[in-house]
């Protein structure tokens, strides 16, 4: 059938009428097209209480006055150690915590690591659904450490202390935006694939590893493996007056209860041996060959060598955890933001003493000190160390 062109014009315009009636409005055709707005650039989403800023203030750092200490001398812990391990970037090395990857003994690598930050990560509700670790390494070279997991907001608290390169399984999207404006060294798995190998069969919690070495080499071939200054932490062979304490249970909420920790001291090694709920915390290391780089598997060489965990010291840090409206994961899990500037209570643990006292640093370019009522320094224990973040008013089990 024949329709003019007049009546064809008509149903257009009717047409478009009625889908604007459709859409709740019936406006008038604008006179003018409007100029093409930039796509805006993504802001930080707010925390509270706003007062916390969410990215802390990066570099260029400040000259820092390193203390005098022997050439051998590991910053980190105080022990001796090739000086030549020690001009190298420390690395931080995301290891997830979740129950099957621990009950499975598919963590490796903690052992051998210098420090451990543990923190909680992640709200669903009121409840926090997990703890995450961030194991930090500068005088060894294990084989293998894993499985690396993804990082959160806790980690721009920590890398610029040590000025070191974190390795991660990426993280979520307004994190890694956040991560991305900063000067930080981030290995973010996505983006350098080639340091990580992969172990497929244990699924999303358990497939990603890697070396301490080949994460050296890659940062070397990035131009990025450098020395870095440390002040690191204060040591003393000497125990300071305290309390003694034989157990340590972080088991009340909100710490998820299947992951409540308990360290014993153990006199005959004189250091803290490390429980989940209940059971020992076994670290399963042993040697690795693998192809490395995308979809490339991890295929182990040698022998197990199941350990329980240990460390020197454990020191609780009590600091301020803020919920954020960043979303980590499917469920709605919001992320957490915990403030470690300033200043806050902290138990330090070592020899079997606690003495308790508090955490300060003016930004996160600092190492933490530690000092009780009247001031003086609180020393540790040369050795490793493990850092268990809670939120402040936390009670012990003690």
């Amino acid at each position: 059938m024949y329709v003019s062109f007049q009546r064809f014009a008509l149903f257009l315009l009717i047409g478009a009428a009625l889908v604007l009636v459709a859409c709740g409005a019936l406006v008038p055709t604008p006179t003018a097209v409007p100029t093409p707005q930039p796509t805006p650039t993504p802001t930080v989403p707010p925390i509270t209480p706003s007062t916390n800023p969410l990215i802390p203030t990066f570099g260029p750092f400040p000259p820092v006055p390193i203390p005098e200490r022997p050439a051998n001398i590991n910053p980190l812990t105080g022990l001796s150690a090739d000086p030549a391990l020690l001009q190298r970037r420390p690395l931080l090395v995301r290891i997830g915590n979740d129950e099957r990857v621990r009950t499975s003994f598919w963590q490796a690598g903690m052992s051998s690591a210098d420090v451990i930050f543990e923190e909680l990560i992640d709200q669903l509700g009121n409840q926090y659904i997990n703890t995450r670790m961030t194991a930090v390494f500068l005088s060894s070279d294990p084989p293998l450490v894993g499985p690396v997991r993804s990082g959160r907001l806790v980690n721009l608290q920590l890398a610029p202390m040590l000025d070191g390169a974190l390795a991660n399984a990426g993280a979520s999207d307004d994190v890694r935006w956040i991560f991305s404006q900063t000067p930080m060294v981030n290995l973010d798995e996505y983006f350098n694939q080639p340091a990580y190998c992969y172990n497929m069969p244990h699924g999303y919690m358990g497939r990603l590893y890697t070396t301490v070495p080949r994460l050296r080499q890659w940062l070397a071939e990035k131009g990025l493996e450098k020395s870095v200054p440390l002040y690191g932490f204060t040591f003393s062979d000497t125990s300071p007056a305290g309390q003694r304490v034989d157990s340590i249970g972080i088991k009340k909420a909100p710490w998820p209860e299947w992951a409540t920790v308990e360290w014993r001291y153990d006199s005959a090694t004189q250091k803290y041996l490390r429980f989940v709920t209940g059971s020992p915390h076994i670290d399963n290391s042993y040697a690795v060959t693998a192809k490395w780089g995308n979809a490339a598997d991890c295929v182990t060489s040698g022998g197990e060598t199941r350990t329980q965990v240990t460390a020197s010291n454990v020191v609780v840090l009590y600091a301020e955890h803020a919920r954020t409206n960043i979303i980590e994961d499917a469920n709605n899990a919001t992320s957490v933001y915990i403030n470690l500037v300033g200043q806050g209570d902290a138990d330090i643990f070592r020899d079997g003493i606690q003495v308790h006292g508090r955490w300060q640093r003016d930004s996160v370019q600092q190492f933490f000190q530690f000092v009780d009522g009247a001031g003086q320094t609180i020393p540790l224990k040369p050795g490793s160390t493990w850092f268990e973040i809670v939120p402040t008013g936390y009670a012990l089990n003690i």
